[in-house]
């Protein structure tokens, strides 16, 4: 049991830092990264194939969609944790549902720079569908990385005791 109304509403050191400081900076670093290679990104990148063919479109308003989805999957992770570590419900399932969503996150905005920086130095015309392949690959990786990370920096999740089932008497 805390001893103050303070204890009671701080989360354990570290987790500022992991849902405040590195969302913000990942956001930061995506868009300094385009900015330094835009001058040998194609104006036009594949973002999308289906049964009709490689759709093509812009490579930072693609970027720019990524970050934005990135951003409220950051602030919904983080608002989660926060609630289970305040409430002190923090189980092994509700430290994965945090992780899966921080994890989808970074995930999103490694899709978004996989996708457009697979582009770097092809000619306009010569930009193909394998960059949404590069684009899906770099969302694999990145989302287990930052799993890992995850599981790695939080707190460990509590062990649920199951009740067990009383068999009603007659």
């Amino acid at each position: 049991m805390p001893s103050s109304a303070n204890e009671k509403l701080s989360c354990p050191a570290g987790t500022r830092r992991l849902f405040l400081v590195a969302p913000v900076l990942a956001l930061v670093l995506t868009f300094v990264g385009y900015w330094l290679a835009s001058p040998f990104i194609p104006g036009h990148v594949a973002i999308h194939m289906g049964p009709d063919g490689v759709g093509y479109g812009s490579a930072l308003r693609m970027l720019v969609v990524c970050a934005v989805i990135a951003a409220v999957s950051f602030v919904v992770g983080g608002i989660t944790a926060r609630g289970f570590l305040v409430a002190g419900h923090w189980y092994q399932v509700e430290k994965a549902i945090v992780i899966s969503v921080e994890a989808f996150a970074y995930a999103v905005l490694g899709v978004g720079l996989g996708s457009v920086m697979s582009t770097l130095g092809v000619e306009s015309n010569g930009t193909s569908s394998q960059s949404v392949g590069l684009g899906l690959l770099s969302f694999v990786i990145v989302f287990i990385l930052a799993s890992i990370i995850y599981v790695v920096a939080l707190p460990k999740g509590q062990l649920e005791e199951l009740q067990a089932r009383q068999q009603p008497t007659e």
